[in-house]
């Protein structure tokens, strides 16, 4: 279910404005022999939303639409091309560049996707769990260091935590072990979550409950969180705004309940198409998307979805979509929006 109590949205905590990211491929040699133009790959080509305080937003597509280069701009692993970031008050990029880093960092802390990669199988969940603190030279003292600890595996519900101080990563279930990732994380006490497919290496029996203690995590301590997926069902459960990306660009942007129940891009109709409907009575008419995302290399003329979108016409090979208000939030790039199209989701 969407969430429905939306935050207080009067400030944005986070600010990202027409970033760019693109990698240079070089020629090779036969390139440099014939003066063939350089290779560029666009990961990302004008990129803007904004997260307040307290909010869950929702990025959503397919692989290879940008979604992770997002998620790694907006932490400061890497340099967008152009465009700016702004998290609290200040650019990313200038502020991981100066004395401060540290402190900075604190604010922002990600939630990686695969439990059983991003931890020490050598180290204690006490070790784990406790090492930010060492890193960001928080404190010193052994007493506070283990308040803070059961504090953090407390919040990430693992209780009582003192049964989890000296077991190993592979003696936890994998739900478990993604609570452990997540306790890791709010030990910091940041102000901004970014989770990259956060329940994807999980069973299904548990996506919901990691999904409700994030949720929980926001309604009790204001976390804002940038939820990364390629799962539209799942964003759905708990986001209060959703974007869509596709090849480097964001589609569409709106509240949860507008994108689920009025989606107005083809592309995120198709999305919401797969979505299993829990009574059969209900079902939608699938829309298959025919071939996969086009090289970023090589963007198409026009809008960059028209090779695959069931309704395109010829306009769509040569107008270039921007984003455009639809009604309140909601945004789409899509010139056929106002148009009363073929009802296939």
């Amino acid at each position: 279910m969407p969430n429905n109590n939306m935050p207080d949205l009067s400030t944005p905590i986070l600010e990202v404005t027409d970033i760019e990211k693109h990698y240079p491929l070089g020629r090779g040699l036969i390139g440099s022999l014939l003066s063939q133009p350089e290779q560029i790959v666009r990961a990302l080509d004008g990129v803007s939303f904004s997260i307040k305080n307290g909010e869950i937003l929702g990025l959503v597509g397919e692989s290879g639409s940008g979604k992770s280069t997002t998620a790694l701009s907006v932490l400061g692993l890497t340099t967008p091309t152009k465009g700016t970031i702004t998290f609290d008050g200040e650019n990313v990029i200038e502020a991981l560049k100066g004395s401060k880093r540290l402190a900075f960092r604190r604010k922002m802390q990600m939630i990686f996707q695969d439990p059983y990669e991003a931890l020490n199988p050598r180290q204690t969940i006490y070790q784990i769990v406790s090492e930010p603190l060492e890193v960001h030279n928080i404190t010193r003292d052994k007493t506070e260091k283990r308040e803070r600890v059961i504090e953090a595996l407390s919040q990430a519900g693992l209780k009582p935590p003192e049964n989890f101080f000296d077991r190993y990563p592979d003696e936890l279930s994998g739900g478990q072990r993604q609570r452990v990732v997540i306790a890791a994380a709010l030990i910091l006490r940041p102000q901004l979550l970014v989770a990259d497919e956060p329940v994807s290496m999980l069973d299904v029996s548990i996506r919901a409950e990691i999904l409700n203690l994030l949720r929980q995590l926001r309604d009790d301590h204001g976390i804002s969180i940038l939820y990364i997926t390629h799962d539209l069902a799942t964003a759905g459960f708990f986001t209060d705004r959703i974007a869509v990306m596709y090849l480097g660009r964001i589609v569409e942007i709106g509240t949860t309940v507008d994108i689920l129940q009025h989606p107005k891009h083809p592309y995120t109709r198709a999305l919401i198409s797969v979505i299993p409907a829990p009574n059969p009575r209900n079902r939608r008419e699938r829309v298959i998307l025919q071939g996969e995302i086009p090289n970023p290399t090589n963007i198409p003329s026009g809008c960059r979805f028209h090779p695959r979108c069931p309704v395109a016409i010829d306009d769509c090979r040569k107008i270039d979509p921007q984003l455009l208000p639809i009604a309140g939030v909601h945004q789409t790039a899509c010139i056929r929006a106002d148009e009363k199209l073929p009802d296939k989701t």
